[in-house]
């Protein structure tokens, strides 16, 4: 004997179309990884260049706030470069500031220093560079993985007699 009831479909995916939507989200994961990657490195490449902007605004702030001389100095030790905020009390005497740490730039970047004193730059009281010297007034960070990808690849920091920084992008070319 025969059943009159009707089999209804079961509701949901079959195995082959999870299958066909997973293949396609792992094609564009593919297609757009390496855009994804690009953008990582600019942001980080643009992170280390303004982090090295704020350090300066932050040491010449200090110098007003304090009325004490304080410089940013740059420290290059086996290759690797750093910097730190230190002040000057009493005259002659450099110590760094306890409360900020010792900053490192990252050994995928190429950095050129180019500073009036001793790799440093030093702010008064008044806010404005102890020694400014117009032709050494900046610091260069240059990408060769963005140079590859034919990005801007250069990011430039520099400072006036003022003590105002500015912060610029460039092909190096």
């Amino acid at each position: 004997m025969r059943s009159n009831r009707r089999s209804t479909p079961a509701a949901g995916f079959t195995l082959f179309e999870l299958l066909v939507v997973l293949a396609i989200f792992g094609i564009l994961g593919l297609v757009s990884y390496p855009s994804v990657q690009n953008a990582f490195t600019i942001r980080s490449f643009d992170a280390t260049a303004r982090d090295i902007t704020s350090t300066l605004q932050m040491a010449k702030w200090q110098a007003v706030n304090t009325k004490l001389n304080h410089r940013v100095r740059f420290i290059s030790s086996s290759g690797r470069w750093s910097y730190l905020i230190e002040a000057e009390n009493p005259s002659g005497t450099w110590t760094a500031k306890r409360n900020l740490p010792t900053k490192i730039i990252d050994t995928l970047y190429v950095v050129t220093v180019s500073l009036p004193v001793n790799s440093s730059v030093i702010f008064e009281p008044t806010g404005f560079i102890n020694g400014f010297d117009s032709t050494k007034n900046q610091i260069t960070l240059s990408s060769a993985k963005l140079a590859n990808l034919g990005q801007l690849n250069r990011r430039l920091v520099r400072f006036y007699a003022s003590g105002s920084v500015q912060f610029l992008k460039d092909s190096g070319s």
